[in-house]
């Protein structure tokens, strides 16, 4: 015959008072269950990274080099950078940028953008902090599709017609997975 204690949901089990279901229980595990479900719902992100400059200048030839592992290549992926600009040392309306990706089987792709800083009446459009500075983020590339999957490199650099930029405080650059809506 088993004993009292073999099955923890005995009636006579001295901790079976601690397990009992309780509407509270209940209700508090289906609440903590609707929030994993919710936190496990949100976009994947594979990079999310900020990287600051030395003398508050981006230099043409040293390109910024990040590491991204692709789980697969059915999602597609939102490319995102941030530049974060003094707006009393840097005055151009604009900053070219190049995007340089290479796959595990060694494809490679190249993709040119353009940061815009300020619109067409010379206004900045970006947002203002706290310190002086302006931040402004810009999609560069919507619905990325990875070839494979795997370590991926990307090399991402500024292609002004200056060997350096000053007055460029930030540089962050964010790859997000991009949910695909199509109409019914």
């Amino acid at each position: 015959m088993p004993s009292r204690f073999s099955n923890p949901l005995h009636p006579n089990n001295p901790f079976a008072h601690n397990m009992k279901k309780t509407p509270f229980t209940l209700a508090a595990a289906v609440c903590a269950l609707f929030i994993l479900a919710l936190s496990s719902c949100g976009p994947k992100t594979l990079l999310d990274e900020t990287r600051t400059f030395q003398n508050d200048t981006w230099m043409r030839f040293t390109p910024e080099h990040y590491d991204i592992e692709a789980p697969n290549s059915e999602d597609c992926y939102n490319f995102t950078v941030s530049v974060t600009v003094d707006t009393s040392r840097y005055h151009q309306p604009s900053i070219p940028i190049m995007l340089e990706m290479e796959s595990p089987n060694t494809e490679k792709r190249t993709l040119f953008s353009t940061l815009i800083l300020r619109n067409v009446d010379d206004n900045w459009v970006g947002h203002f902090n706290d310190d002086g500075t302006m931040t402004v983020t810009q999609t560069v590339r919507q619905f990325y599709f990875f070839n494979t999957p795997g370590h991926h490199s990307v090399n991402l650099s500024q292609r002004t017609n200056k060997y350096e930029i000053h007055g460029i405080k930030a540089l962050h650059f964010k790859v997000e997975e991009a949910k695909l809506e199509y109409p019914e």
